[in-house]
């Protein structure tokens, strides 16, 4: 603050000289302390633009981190809902790995039951028992065996008999179409064949010389083949037909001269 002067002291000029000299000296400091309150100043405004870019980055970051916040809550969320998922799956895995254990406690107690039953029956006697269903299997297979032989034949001779039945009426439709009878009734209803055929029971030397004779009926279409005479000479015929007597007779005729043999003629 500037001291206040006399107007004496103001006369002196060795006096004004120092008050102006300090009165320069004053301006010189206000100068100074301006300058400084200049670069206080700047240097406040640069702090408060640099205050400003950090509160825009602050606050961009803020931002920022509210997103992940919200982020960070959909996961906790989502992480919270699995965690759920996983426990519900994890009941239904204990529940089922429940049962199944309870499954295998009660097979494991039939097991132990049928276990003990065993044990009480007899070793020995299940020896036996043992042996004799082996003897009995091995029985069985031979009877088997035999059973299977047997069918082997009887199919065999099944087809024989088969082909030869088929031969058979091959030779009744030709003696039915042909006109290759030695005899007929009058009315046509009986016709008398001779043909070279061996019944599957029989034996004989020469099979494809042996002859027999073949009665048709032509109504009924029914046949019969004729095994041997009587002592009367008429036909003895495998199946009875009511065959006239005299086809038979006739039929008879014709075996004596097969068996004398003579040239068969027609009666």
């Amino acid at each position: 603050m500037a001291q206040v002067l006399s107007l004496k002291e103001l006369r002196t000029s060795s006096v004004l000289k120092a008050e102006i000299s300090k009165l320069q000296e004053d301006i010189a400091q206000l100068l100074d302390q301006q300058e400084r309150q200049k670069q206080v100043e700047k240097k406040l405004r640069e702090d408060l633009l640099d205050q400003k870019k950090d509160f825009d980055h602050l606050e961009k970051q803020f931002d920022h981190f509210a997103g992940m916040e919200a982020e960070f809550e959909a996961l906790q969320q989502e992480v919270a809902m699995e965690r759920l998922e996983q426990m519900v799956d994890s009941d239904k895995k204990d529940t089922q790995l429940k049962n199944h254990m309870q499954k295998l406690r009660d097979e494991l107690k039939t097991a132990n039951d049928e276990l003990k039953e065993l044990k009480q029956l007899d070793p020995l006697r299940l020896k036996r028992q043992v042996t004799d269903l082996k003897k009995k299997t091995l029985e069985q297979a031979s009877d088997n065996q035999s059973l299977n032989k047997s069918l082997v034949a009887a199919r065999k001779d099944l087809r024989e008999m088969t082909q030869k039945h088929d031969a058979v009426e091959l030779q009744l439709k030709a003696c039915q179409r042909g006109q290759d009878f030695f005899w007929q009734s009058v009315d046509s209803e009986w016709v008398l064949y001779e043909r070279c055929i061996v019944l599957p029971d029989e034996k004989v030397d020469d099979a494809e010389t042996y002859k027999r004779i073949w009665c048709l009926n032509t109504k009924s279409g029914l046949s019969t083949l004729s095994v041997s005479k009587d002592d009367n000479d008429l036909a003895v015929w495998i199946t009875d037909l009511d065959i006239p007597k005299q086809v038979s007779e006739q039929a008879g005729k014709r075996l004596l001269k097969i068996a004398s043999g003579e040239e068969a003629e027609t009666d």
